[in-house]
């Protein structure tokens, strides 16, 4: 039986339906929501404009309130570090579950940090320099926890792709806006990549508490599925975004 894995069916059982229950509640709020024509939310990202307005909106409230409580926007990169790590470690030990809930915590505070920052007028560049050199470090921690996990198995080369990729896809950007091109186009963008790698490691850890109970052998196929998907779509982000600023400077000429 893999590390991490003991066998609790009716435990995950109980815990699939609670998600989804919520996962059908969440459609419902998603179908209900209404973008605005002037939404800046990127269009050819996995994640649609609907569902990141339709999540803004539920965090918003809260941004309210770590306003109200005068709570800095640097706690709340700190925090996501933390939570990052916190994430890394659990994944290290094979708390699955534990660590992809971990790292969907860490995606909200890395939403709240700059809502936080707007809200409160107190946005810049110096909070935007170090919640970008921040957000590198606490995705790279989360990684390597994945890589420890995995050291044993090829998936282990998924892990370092994944996490090469995710660290080109926001190099690409934030080296074409220096070069003045505002480059945030890709599928696996910054809010993909928590998706994809925090439900699928709560998914896998539910499926293989239940094939335990089944009598089959517990695996983290699903965990190991998401990890793969999340380096082909990191790179082809990231070539993506490299190519297209590397037409549009070809197209401006030599300075």
């Amino acid at each position: 039986m893999p590390r991490g894995v003991a066998c609790r069916p009716w435990t995950a059982a109980t815990a699939a339906v609670v998600i989804g229950v919520a996962v059908v509640l969440a459609l419902r709020g998603v179908a209900r929501t209404i973008v605005p024509v002037s939404s800046a939310e990127p269009a050819d990202a996995l994640i649609g404009p609907r569902v990141r307005f339709w999540y803004r909106g539920i965090v918003a409230p809260v941004e309210d309130v770590l306003v109200a409580w005068r709570i800095h926007p640097d706690a709340l990169t700190w925090a996501q570090f933390a939570v990052s790590v916190l994430s890394g470690a659990a994944f290290w030990r094979g708390c699955i579950f534990l660590g992809g809930w971990l790292t969907i915590l860490a995606g909200t505070l890395d939403i709240l940090d700059g809502g936080v920052a707007r809200r409160g007028g107190i946005a810049g560049p110096r909070g935007a320099l170090v919640d970008s050199l921040v957000d590198r470090c606490a995705e790279f921690a989360t990684f390597v926890g994945l890589g420890a996990y995995f050291r044993h198995s090829w998936v282990v080369l998924a892990v370092a792709v994944a996490a090469f990729g995710s660290q080109m896809v926001s190099y690409a950007r934030a080296r074409a806006e220096g070069l003045g091109l505002d480059l945030r186009v890709g599928g696996a963008q910054r809010p993909e990549r928590y998706v994809v790698l925090g439900f699928g490691a709560g998914v896998s850890d539910l499926v293989a508490h239940v094939a335990c109970g089944l009598g089959h052998r517990p695996t983290q196929v699903v965990l190991e599925l998401a990890i793969v998907v999340l380096a082909i779509l990191s790179m082809w982000t990231a070539f993506e975004r490299s190519t297209r600023a590397v037409r549009a400077l070809g197209q401006e000429g030599p300075s």
